[in-house]
């Protein structure tokens, strides 16, 4: 730690509470990101991080600065509203992971249709049916500045989840896959992820650990991050400060 930081944290000290969150929600707007994302949802700033709290960053008990920053560069970077139920954060499955950022049917859709070279897209299914459901569904997408166009087949037996979504409108979730997938390869989106695949990922993590913990598997570093504590409003604002 420099000593400005140690000069700046016995500050803080000495500071009542509110203080400290009435400082630190004032450097955190001068955070890049975090000022650009509350200019453009058009709220106030109390209004946008208590949006936040409710919908993007609602799935998860505990979050980070680092959480909160991806979150919002990667809405920025996909034209995405994080308060909108468009993109949001979800846990990663491991402790000292950072959280998982994942985006929903209608952000996929947002993604697609917003981009300048979309020309369209068309969907095809197979004839054969397992358990009612086309054993596969293909998408491909049309951009103007290409002259082939990309198609995607995804598989029933092979992505077929537990979710809700997966027992009553199984064909309109395999739909959504095919589309995902097609959208990954025609516009080179990566970093993000849909609710299937964030699930796999964080299966994968808590199994990896379990492995470490019994023994098994790679080995790697469990001290590479710092904790994550539990935050609310007052929490987050003060988070946002590397200070205090």
């Amino acid at each position: 730690m420099t000593s400005s930081n140690k000069r700046n944290d016995e500050q803080c000290k000495d500071m009542p509470p509110e203080v400290i969150e009435q400082s630190a929600h004032q450097r955190a707007m001068q955070l890049p990101v975090f000022k650009r994302s509350a200019e453009r949802s058009g709220m106030s700033e109390e209004s946008f991080v208590n949006a936040l709290v409710q919908t993007s960053l609602a799935a998860l008990v505990s979050w980070t600065q680092l959480d909160l920053e991806r979150l919002l560069l990667a809405a920025e970077a996909s034209g995405l509203s994080p308060t909108g139920r468009e993109i949001f954060l979800v846990p990663s499955g491991g402790v000292l992971d950072p959280a998982t950022v994942v985006v929903g049917v209608d952000g996929w859709s947002r993604i697609i249709n917003t981009h300048k070279q979309f020309a369209g897209m068309r969907f095809k299914e197979s004839n054969e049916l397992v358990d009612g459901v086309p054993s596969w569904i293909e998408c491909t997408m049309y951009r103007w500045d290409r002259r082939v166009p990309t198609s995607v087949r995804e598989y029933l037996l092979e992505v077929r989840g537990l979710s809700a979504g997966w027992i009553t409108h199984p064909r309109r979730m395999l739909r959504h896959k095919s589309m995902v997938q097609c959208a990954r390869l025609s516009f080179g989106l990566v970093g993000i992820y849909d609710a299937d695949e964030a699930e796999s990922k964080a299966d994968a993590i808590e199994q990896q650990e379990i492995n470490l913990v019994d023994g098994r598997g790679p080995t790697r570093s469990l001290h590479k991050t710092g904790k994550r504590s539990p935050m609310g409003v007052a929490e987050l604002k003060q988070s946002l400060s590397s200070v205090c």
